[in-house]
């Protein structure tokens, strides 16, 4: 009688050191994750792209960031947008002119103007933390800064 317990106990044991085993592998595939650990847009639109995957259509301006605390600007002016806008605030079409005014939203607004000098191109620049930045690209003329295009708005994240 003795063997015979002692057969049924380490059957048991045996059983339940199994049912434990199987239990914690099915466990350890299953990958629990919270919502604020996801941190990822879903539209095509947001999505970060390289400087070479990038389209951007005529007549507009876009700002994303890049590489952590980059923001990289691609502006497309048309060639026939540049002469119109500059007949009708009597200017002579001059690429000199061509000014990327970029503007920084914290605790003071402030804005500093890089001469582009070309009407379709890209700009990467430092992003300061707790700032929101926006870029116009415009014509600078006699201290007077003309908009042609406002980008959408970016912040560098943590």
């Amino acid at each position: 009688m003795t063997p015979l317990i002692f057969i049924v106990i380490v059957t048991v044991v045996l059983c339940l050191l199994i049912y434990w085993v199987l239990n914690t592998i099915k466990q350890d595939n299953k990958k629990t994750f919270s919502a604020r650990s996801l941190y990822f847009e879903s539209a095509s639109e947001l999505a970060i792209n390289s400087p070479h995957e990038f389209y951007l259509a005529q007549n507009a301006i876009k700002i994303q960031r890049c590489e952590g605390e980059f923001g990289l600007v691609f502006w497309n002016l048309s060639r026939t947008k540049w002469e119109s806008i500059c007949a009708e605030q009597g200017i002579s079409p001059d690429m000199k002119r061509i000014v990327l005014r970029v503007n920084e939203a914290a605790e003071h607004f402030n804005y500093s103007d890089m001469w582009v000098r070309t009407i379709v191109g890209q700009c990467r620049f430092h992003l300061q933390p707790e700032t929101a930045y926006y870029v116009t690209l415009g014509i600078k003329h006699r201290k007077r800064f003309i908009p042609i295009f406002t980008s959408n708005t970016i912040m560098r994240q943590f």
